[in-house]
């Protein structure tokens, strides 16, 4: 017995991969830049959070924070005060001399 839907494709399953979506804590969607790593150029999350939050971590605000991003390479940032209870984390770039 042949059911009528079997045959049909479902697009939820095509071989191309959808890439991730971030939310942040307030529930919108979080911007995006490319990773930084050369040749890698997959798209992370520019987070932002709440200082609770970062405190409940252990990030202290204006000290870089280190920590590894979904497709596997080291992202540094520095966790700045936004507006009102939120905390923005810029990311590193280059080193300093």
């Amino acid at each position: 017995m042949s059911l009528p839907y079997a045959s049909a494709r479902c697009s939820c399953y095509d071989r191309g991969s959808m890439p991730p979506i971030w939310v942040n804590e307030d529930g919108k969607l979080a911007e995006t830049s490319p990773c930084p790593r050369p040749g890698c150029g997959r798209e992370y999350p520019i987070r932002r959070y709440r200082y609770e939050t970062l405190r409940q971590i252990g990030w202290p605000l204006y000290r870089v924070v280190r920590y590894v991003e979904w497709c596997g390479h080291g992202q540094e940032l520095i966790p700045v005060p936004d507006e009102r209870e939120w905390v923005r984390c810029i990311p590193v770039v280059g080193t300093a001399k």
